[in-house]
């Protein structure tokens, strides 16, 4: 694998590049990077060339814009493919990731060729006012607002909230109280922790993002075959499958449901999304 950077209009995007074919660009989570795409591209990249991307304000990149919306990301995007020559690619976005790829795929239709849109349940409720509540329940921890004042007492607090949630991810119990406790399980999670740190100051305005995002109105607005990979968790099943909603509101779509995969899907599941995936692409 390669990595280099794209300069852009925006600012430098950085990115990982692996693979032969048709160009893929894959689109990460929050508060994630590029990084944790690398299991799915090694499987993936026999068939396709593979750009991972971090997106502005994560990973390498530059800095996320003020009051940016999920549309500047997609436009973002458009810019690396730009920077690339790549006239178009296959899309393929999880959790936060989805909403930038299906911004790219409505608003950019001559850009993207197919769109691959993956997430756990929360991530792909159709309602607006619905999935806001959900992922709030999850990343209310990072939406902590303290009042200003003069001896900036308030940004000490914002930094031990941060470290609140660095520790969390640190001493992560399920790896510090299991039967065995791994080399490869301990390096995950200081890549983790290396993400968490790196866009520390873009969470906030990720979500926020997010919650401004209206998915169903963009899903009405995409035209190309596109795929949707739904995670389904157990404690996610009182949200009811989102899948089949989001299909309906495609023009061209198709579901697949992943069982027990959750937040770590593109590495934990990554055989077979990878699988469901080239099947997706690759059939005319």
């Amino acid at each position: 694998m390669k990595r280099g950077y794209a300069s852009t209009p925006d600012g430098q995007i950085h990115y990982i590049t692996h693979g032969r074919g048709e160009p893929l660009l894959l689109l990460h989570a929050t508060p994630r990077s590029a990084a944790s795409f690398m299991p799915l591209m090694r499987l993936l990249g026999a068939k396709f060339q593979c750009f991972a991307a971090d997106t502005l304000g994560f990973g390498y990149s530059d800095p996320l814009p003020a009051k940016a919306k999920m549309e500047d990301l997609a436009q973002s995007m458009v810019h690396f493919l730009d920077a690339q020559r790549i006239e178009h690619a296959h899309v393929l976005g999880f959790h936060q990731g989805n909403k930038i790829a299906a911004a790219m795929a409505a608003g950019f239709p001559d850009r993207v060729s197919k769109a691959v849109l993956v997430g756990m349940t929360h991530s792909l409720v159709v309602s607006r006012k619905d999935r806001n509540a959900a992922i709030m329940k999850i990343v209310s921890k990072y939406m902590t607002n303290f009042r200003e004042s003069a001896d900036g007492t308030h940004l000490l607090r914002a930094w031990a909230s941060d470290y609140h949630s660095l520790a969390g991810i640190w001493w992560n119990p399920a790896i510090m109280t299991g039967r065995k406790i791994t080399e490869s399980a301990l390096r995950l999670q200081e890549s983790r922790m290396i993400e968490m740190i790196q866009c520390r100051r873009s969470i906030k305005l990720g979500y926020a993002m997010n919650f401004g995002f209206d998915l169903a109105a963009t899903l009405r607005r995409i035209k190309m075959p596109t795929q949707v990979i739904e995670c389904l968790m157990p404690d996610e099943a009182h949200l009811g499958a989102q899948g089949p909603k989001m299909v309906k509101l495609l023009k061209r779509g198709e579901l697949v449901t992943l069982k027990e995969a959750g937040f770590d899907a593109t590495e934990a599941r990554a055989a077979d999304i990878a699988r469901a995936v080239s099947r997706f692409l690759l059939k005319i």
